[in-house]
Order: C-alpha cells, then structure tokens, then sequence
C-alpha cells in the first residue's frame, strides 16, 4: 500500500515581513519535499470545457458508446462500460443533442447523490444527471478528480436545495479547485493512484469470494454437495419444513413515539434497515416503553422494504413493525437458519421486483419452506459457510482501513 514516505509537513501558513496581519498562504499539510511555493486558487470552469447531457433521452440504445449513469460511478474511479450494458450511437448521441465525453473526463454526479466522481476511461456519453469536466493542459485529469472529492462541504453550500438536490452547469462550473505546478500534481495523482489501485484490488478479492460462497450456498442448499458424519458415513435425507416449525419468529410492534429517545433511557429499538449494518443490528435510539423484543444472537429480518434483509442482533432490543426475530429451537442450528436465509434473499427482491408489495406477514414468513437437513449435517454447512463470511469480513475490513488512510491523505495532501 502507499505510506507517507517522501512527504514532509509544512507550515501551512507564514507572517508577512512587515506588519502585524498574518498572511496565509496556500500550502497543504503534507507535501513530497521536492516541492515548494504556494499553490493557486481556481474555479473548475476556469481549468476545464464542462460537458453537459443532452436534453432528451435515447430512444435507441444499440451502439457502441457506453450510456453512463450515477451507479456507474458510485465504486469505480476509472469508467469503460456501463453496469446495464447500454450503449449508444453516435448517430443517436446527435439525435438528443448529447456530446461525446473525451477520454480522460472527468465526471461528476450533480443530481440525488451530489459529488460522486470518476474518470471516463473511454469515450462515453452521460445521461441527465451527470456533468463531465474537460480539462485544459493546466490540470492532471487525476488530480482533478481528487481534488473534487475535497469540496463536499462546497457542494453542498451550492447544490439547489429540493426533494432531490441538484446542481447546474453554473454551480458545477463554481467548485474551487487549488493547484500546484503540473509535475507536483502529477505527483499527488500518482501517489494517490497507488492507493486506489490496492483498494480496487481489495474489492476485487471480496467479489471473487462473494461470487464463490454463491455458488457454494447454491450447490450446499440444492444437495449437489453434501457432507458426511465424522465416522465417513452418509446422512440421512433432507426434510422439507416449514420456517415455522424450526424456529420461532416474533413479529415486531413499534411502541409509542413519544417513547424514543437518545439518551439511553430503556432499551435499544431495532425499527428497519436504517437499524442494520453490515448484517448486524446498530440501534439509533432507545425506547422506555418495549413492546416485542428480541435478545442477542436473534436474527433479524426486515419485513417491510428491503423485505427479507437479513442480519444477526448484537442486542437485547425492542424490535418495531420493520423487522421481525428469527430464532432456532431443537430441530434447527441458528447458523444454518442465517445461511438459508441468506440465500433467499434474492427471492425476496425478484418478489418486489415482479409486483407492487412492500411489506410481509408473519404467515408469510412462517410458511416458507426449507429443506432440512440432520442436525449435525446443517452444523457442519454452516461452519463451512461461516468460515467464507469471516474471510470476507477481513477484507471488508482492509478496505475500509485503506479507504480511512486515502481520506486522512486527501486532508492533507490539498489545500
């Protein structure tokens, strides 16, 4: 990974030599020391052509230009393809007035999810709600693109302030940009170019293992593999239950409103997805007046949209109308439950997908049907299960680690 080596830290500012006022130059925190002098204030629109989508939307997607949209950019800094696989002529680019955008762009989501960018690493076209930023041979493209990731806080000041926020072409024009020299800028962009490229890395491995344990859990639930007794010998067959007769599941209620609280007054109160992360149970608040409850090691499962998220509770808590608690009894393991669980995710999403509901009961969720297997075969599935999720965490945890150390970067590397 990139460390700090060869960057020294400056004074960020230096009195004048004469009078009393302090004069503050623009200098950042952290510089390689090869480099010296102050760096100079700039708008965007002054360093780049700003690219803006055509009016209308294709009606044709059959080329060969990628169609880029906010997802695209969300976990990628360069761009070659669209996630949909759509695609444009240029033909059909001239048609609802949208401009080609130059490789080496740099592009930046300016509706909903404000200040997300990335690098065209191809010829591309955006959509509506999406700007691009052609720049001059005064700027490295790359450093551009960090760069912008500094003015959150300015972009926000700007953004128009409705249901959805948004910025124009004049307010993307306006995002300050602070620059050195050319060699010291492509300087910073290679370092921090090395840092992007271990956390592409990182991100790699944790969807290659991500796509392993799919297929796992595919071949595991279906029989296509099974595992034996200590003693070599084969299980017996699977039995086809119903959730509801393996474990028992309590439907959350909300308490009173006018019981929440922030201060720690009763218990935690687990309400929805907004309660949940990285498939463990984070409370905002607490409630004085519980009504259903769950305890530690329960599962959690969302019931209303996202319905069939699920997670493991890290709390004795009040569970609300959004969720509902999953727990084993004698003829079931609680870690082969998850792992099942897990797996029928993607049922419930294609559910949603293929109607108009946004919440289930809880005779819904007791009446879905599970193939059981002898006690100690679904240990044994679950062990070999969890043991992928740990490797997976790991890595999680690796990348949020590099993605601390690239922002404590940002902080210091510009002005």
């Amino acid at each position: 990974m990139a460390t700090e080596n060869n960057i020294s830290t400056v004074i960020a500012s230096k009195p004048l030599l004469r009078g009393t006022k302090q004069s503050v130059f623009l200098i950042p925190k952290l510089r390689f020391k090869e480099f010296e002098g102050n760096w100079e204030k700039y708008k965007v629109g002054e360093l780049c052509d700003c690219i803006v989508p055509g009016r209308n939307k294709p009606k044709k997607f059959r080329g060969d230009i990628a169609w880029i949209t906010t997802p695209d950019i969300e976990h990628s800094s360069y761009i070659y393809k669209s996630k949909s696989g759509l695609g444009i002529s240029k033909e059909e680019a001239k048609n609802v007035g949208s401009k080609i955008v130059p490789k080496d762009s740099v592009i930046i989501s300016c509706v909903g999810d404000l200040g997300l960018v990335a690098i065209a690493g191809v010829e591309l076209v955006i959509n509506q709600q999406l700007h691009a930023f052609l720049p001059s041979e005064k700027i490295n493209h790359r450093f551009l693109m960090h760069s912008i990731t500094t003015q959150t806080k300015y972009i926000d000041k700007v953004a128009t302030k409705t249901a959805v926020p948004y910025m124009n072409k004049g307010n993307c024009n306006s995002i300050p940009i602070y620059k050195p020299l050319l060699p010291e800028q492509q300087k910073i962009a290679t370092f921090l170019t090395a840092v992007d490229t271990k956390l592409q890395q990182l991100k790699s491995k944790k969807n290659a293992l991500e796509t392993y344990k799919k297929g796992a859990m595919q071949q595991l639930f279906s029989q296509q593999i099974r595992f034996k007794a200590d003693d070599g010998s084969d299980f017996v067959d699977w039995e086809e239950k119903k959730l509801g007769e393996i474990s028992n599941i309590i439907m959350g209620q909300s308490p009173e409103s006018k019981s929440y609280n922030e201060n720690g007054d009763g218990v935690f109160l687990i309400q929805g997805n907004a309660d949940l992360k990285n498939r463990l149970t984070k409370p905002r608040q607490w409630t004085n007046e519980p009504t259903k409850k769950c305890q530690i090691g329960d599962l959690i499962m969302t019931v209303r949209a996202p319905v069939g998220s699920i997670s493991k509770s890290l709390h004795n808590a009040c569970i609300g109308r959004g969720v509902c608690s999953i727990k084993n009894n004698n003829k079931s393991s609680i870690e082969y439950l998850y792992q099942f669980l897990l797996s029928y995710e993607l049922k419930w999403v294609r559910l949603e997908q293929g109607s108009t509901f946004t919440a289930v009961s809880g005779a819904d969720i007791k009446s879905i049907k599970i193939k059981l297997p002898f006690l100690k075969e679904q240990q044994k599935i679950a062990t070999y299960l969890s043991a992928i999720d740990v490797k997976i965490e790991s890595i999680q945890l690796q990348i949020e680690k590099t993605q601390a150390f690239k922002k404590g970067l940002l902080q210091q590397l510009f002005v």
